[in-house]
């Protein structure tokens, strides 16, 4: 048989979670975090995501982060068991899940669909996500502090391809990969190399009268796809 003829078996897609404001309830920790610091909360929410890009980076240590973050409210110096407990805090919040998130991971994991996760996220949260009960359904995590780069950047991207190869002999398949994320840069990045991207709309935040929640958006690409959810 020549090799025109051979027909190939498209490989099974592997599903990419982005996890703030896809898979977690929500996106405002400052309340949880002024609830420890006090101070003034709106000088605290400036100070914790303008400080986050580098922490999420790896760029800044996490006692350079909540040092930082603290200095906003007033407060000069941390001990390690401060910033232990303002950490857990930090994680607490975002370790919530989405119902209708979580429900979406069950249904892709009892169908033993390959999920990974891909998230702008510190070396310490990613340890946590790797506690988490729900993380079992999971192959891999991708996390931008534990690889110094961050999405959008072409390069976090390429770590995800790469690792995800491993497990396919090598291949780098970017279109067999169906990614969610609640940016549409990052939705733009990935599309940019190929993988299937689409955008969720950030959990959280109000969304107007009929419009669809990010689980019901993917779940329909993903029908689409005939990746199995029943």
């Amino acid at each position: 048989m020549s090799k025109r003829n051979r027909r190939r078996t498209p490989p099974k897609p592997t599903v990419v979670l982005d996890f703030g404001g896809v898979l977690s309830a929500g996106h405002d920790p400052v309340p949880s975090i002024h609830e420890l610091l006090g101070g003034d909360i709106d000088a605290l929410r400036d100070q914790l995501w303008a400080e986050r890009a580098a922490y999420d980076q790896g760029a800044s240590s996490r006692e350079e982060y909540w040092s930082a973050v603290a200095a906003a409210s007033g407060v000069e110096q941390l001990s390690e068991a401060e910033i232990d407990e303002l950490q857990a805090a930090d994680n607490r919040y975002f370790l919530r899940l989405d119902p209708a998130a979580r429900e979406l991971i069950h249904d892709l994991a009892r169908n033993g669909v390959r999920l990974a996760l891909l998230s702008n996220a510190s070396e310490s949260f990613g340890e946590a996500v790797r506690r988490a009960d729900w993380f079992e359904a999971f192959t891999i995590a991708v996390i931008s502090g534990e690889e110094r780069a961050v999405k959008p950047d072409r390069e976090l991207y390429e770590v995800l391809l790469d690792v995800l190869s491993h497990e396919t002999g090598g291949v780098s398949i970017p279109s067999a990969v169906i990614f969610f994320d609640d940016r549409q840069e990052n939705v733009d990045a990935a599309r940019a190399l190929g993988i299937d991207a689409h955008l969720w709309p950030r959990n959280g935040e109000e969304r107007a009268e009929g419009a669809e929640h990010g689980a019901q958006i993917a779940r329909r690409v993903l029908a689409e796809r005939g990746v199995p959810l029943d």
